[in-house]
C-alpha cells in the first residue's frame, strides 16, 4: 500500500527513476515491436521504423546534454551574469552549447530560445533527470557491460519484460529504506568517480 507522498523525502533523481525507466524500455526497438501494430493490417511495424527510435533517443540525449551544459555553465562562477551584457550572455550560451555539438552553431543562434532557457530558469533541478537517464542505462545494460553471458545471449525485450526483472526492479524502487549502498550501485561509473573526488566536478 501507501501513496506517492510517502516518498517525498527522497531525492528527485530517485523519484523520477521509475518513469524514466519505463519510458526508456517502451521506446526500445525490441519492445516497440511487441506492442506496436498497424492500424489496418494489425501487423508489426517494419524493423527500420522500430530502429528509428534509437536515433531519436540518441538525438534527445544530445539535446539534453547541450541544454544542461548551457544552464550549468551560465550558473557557474566562470560566468559573471551580473556584469555581462545581453550579447555576452548569448555568446556564452552558444559556446556552452557548442561543446556538445558536431556542427558549428550559426552566429545568430541562441540555445536560450529552446530547452536551455527553461533549464536556466529552473536552476539545477533538471540535472536530476540527466542522472535518471544515466542510472537507467546502468540498470538496463550494466549486466551486458560486465560480461554476463545471460545478458549477452538473452533478447532484451524478453529479459526486460520478464516478471523476474520487473519484480526485482519494483522491490528495489519501492523499498522505503533504500540504503545508501544500494543507491550507490545505481550510480553510473562516471558519476560515482566524480562523487569520490576531493574537489567539485567542473560544469560540462
Amino acid at each position: 500500500g501507501g501513496t506517492s507522498q510517502a516518498f517525498d523525502d527522497q531525492p528527485l533523481d530517485l523519484l523520477e527513476l521509475p518513469s524514466t525507466l519505463a519510458e526508456t524500455v517502451c521506446a526500445h526497438p525490441a519492445v516497440v515491436a511487441q506492442y506496436a501494430r498497424h492500424h489496418a493490417s494489425g501487423g508489426p511495424p517494419p524493423e527500420a521504423l522500430t530502429r528509428s527510435t534509437l536515433h531519436l533517443a540518441a538525438q534527445n540525449r544530445v539535446r539534453y546534454l547541450q541544454s544542461t551544459s548551457v544552464a550549468l555553465g551560465l550558473h557557474s562562477e566562470a560566468f559573471d551574469a551580473a556584469a555581462a551584457t545581453a550579447g555576452e550572455l548569448r555568446e556564452a550560451a552558444r559556446g556552452l552549447w557548442q561543446r556538445h555539438s558536431a556542427v558549428a552553431a550559426h552566429g545568430l543562434y541562441t540555445p536560450l530560445g529552446e530547452d536551455a532557457g527553461i533549464y536556466l530558469a529552473l536552476g539545477a533541478s533538471h540535472v536530476a533527470y540527466l542522472l535518471c537517464h544515466l542510472r537507467v542505462d546502468s540498470i538496463l545494460h550494466g549486466a551486458a557491460r560486465r560480461g554476463s553471458a545471460d545478458a549477452r545471449s538473452q533478447d532484451v525485450a524478453k529479459r526486460w519484460l520478464s516478471t523476474d526483472f520487473a519484480g526485482r526492479i519494483r522491490s528495489q524502487l519501492l523499498d522505503k529504506a533504500f540504503p545508501g549502498q544500494r543507491l550507490a550501485t545505481l550510480l553510473p561509473p562516471v558519476v560515482a568517480a566524480a562523487a569520490g573526488a576531493s574537489s567539485p566536478a567542473a560544469a560540462p
